[in-house]
């Protein structure tokens, strides 16, 4: 028999005592005992004596650096946002005493789109602007003092944008009967006719002329561009205005165009022929940076904004409720713009409002009767 090897032996040996311990452990956890996890206890009188607590670390030298930086927040914390604060906090309070209130989102025209309305075609048209910004209605508050105190009169515009596309809904407009404003775009086949047919309806007429926007969109099949020179926006423009040769075009507004309002140049070359041609702006704001109102005071061009969006959602109840808030700026500064689109439930709600509004004290009045003060 051949001997055991010693290194080999050692090893079994390890290995045994290794799985005994193993078993008494896990007897030990299966089968506690209380006694075996009991601490020991000691009682002990420590003789009391006076202690000093150091100092903490904001108490040291290194508090003088601390409190300078915490200081220079705070600075930068009030200068930077507290001004902001005080701000909106006043923009509020001017918004609850006027009781006018700011849609959050505002689609595009085609996304506010409702089932009932697909036999509606409208063109794509750029997302719009809230309602007017505060700089503008104190504007009107100076200058509509005269207005206010003389027998309170209210004067609304209402202005009926994208129209001569669509048959259907253009008819609706112009069967409504009211002295509302028209504003034509400068393609569809029948828009001359329609034109003519507004007029004698006793609506103003006018173009919305497409203008490049930041956002991407369906453009117009002729849209100004800040990118075109001279000649070719004055060119382009004067081709869109002799589509109406023959009806009696009072003005412009804006199609989408926050890229092309924002540029004074360009607009420039519009108001150029407007002045010629003695027509008016109606600045639809698609853009809280537009130059219109600063270029057309420059080429002596009549200018007026808006002030409302009636339909941003095609929905009843909102545009009601974006027209009585036309209502109460009329009211409040003596009179307003409000812009509308030819959509199912724009129409509904106009011929449901035109029938109450006079009765308000508020006269339904062209946009150029504002423009021109014909009141």
């Amino acid at each position: 028999m051949k001997p055991i090897n010693k290194s080999l032996l050692f090893t079994y040996i390890i290995l045994a005592i290794a799985v005994l311990e193993g078993l008494v452990v896990f007897y030990d956890i299966v089968h506690p005992f209380k006694d075996r996890f009991e601490l020991a206890s000691l009682e002990y009188d420590v003789p009391s004596r006076d202690t000093t607590v150091q100092p903490f670390l904001f108490e040291t030298h290194s508090a003088q650096n601390t409190e300078k930086v915490l200081n220079e927040i705070v600075q930068q914390i009030s200068y930077a946002f507290l001004p902001k604060v005080a701000a909106i906090a006043n923009y509020q309070k001017l918004n609850s005493e006027n009781e006018i209130t700011e849609p959050e989102s505002l689609p595009t025209n085609d996304e506010a789109k409702e089932s009932d309305d697909d036999w509606l075609t409208e063109p794509t048209t750029e997302k719009q602007m809230p309602q007017p910004s505060l700089p503008a209605q104190e504007e009107k508050a100076q200058t509509s003092d005269a207005t206010q105190n003389n027998d309170k009169k209210a004067f609304l515009a209402i202005v009926i944008d994208d129209m001569g596309v669509d048959v259907r809904s253009t008819d609706a407009i112009i069967a409504l009967k009211k002295p509302i404003t028209a504003s034509f775009l400068t393609y569809g086949s029948a828009n001359k006719d329609f034109a003519l047919k507004a007029q004698q309806a006793g609506m103003e007429v006018m173009l919305h002329v497409p203008m490049m926007p930041h956002v991407p969109a369906s453009l117009a099949p002729n849209t100004l561009s800040p990118q075109m020179n001279k000649e070719k926006v004055q060119t382009l423009f004067n081709e869109m205005l002799a589509r109406y040769d023959g009806v009696n075009l009072h003005g412009v507004n804006n199609h989408m165009g926050s890229a092309f309002t924002e540029n004074a140049q360009s607009m420039g070359y519009v108001m150029e022929i407007l002045r010629d041609k003695r027509l008016y702006f109606l600045d639809s704001k698609t853009t809280g940076k537009s130059v219109c109102k600063r270029v057309a005071a420059d080429y002596e061009v009549p200018y007026i904004a808006r002030d409302v969006f009636l339909d941003n959602e095609n929905d009843y109840d909102y545009i009601i409720g974006q027209l009585r808030q036309a209502e109460k700026i009329a009211l409040k500064y003596g009179q307003a713009v409000a812009i509308g689109h030819p959509h199912s439930q724009t129409i509904r709600a106009l011929q449901d409002w035109l029938l109450t509004v006079e009765q308000k004290g508020i006269t339904l009045v062209h946009v150029s009767d504002l423009v021109y003060h014909k009141l």
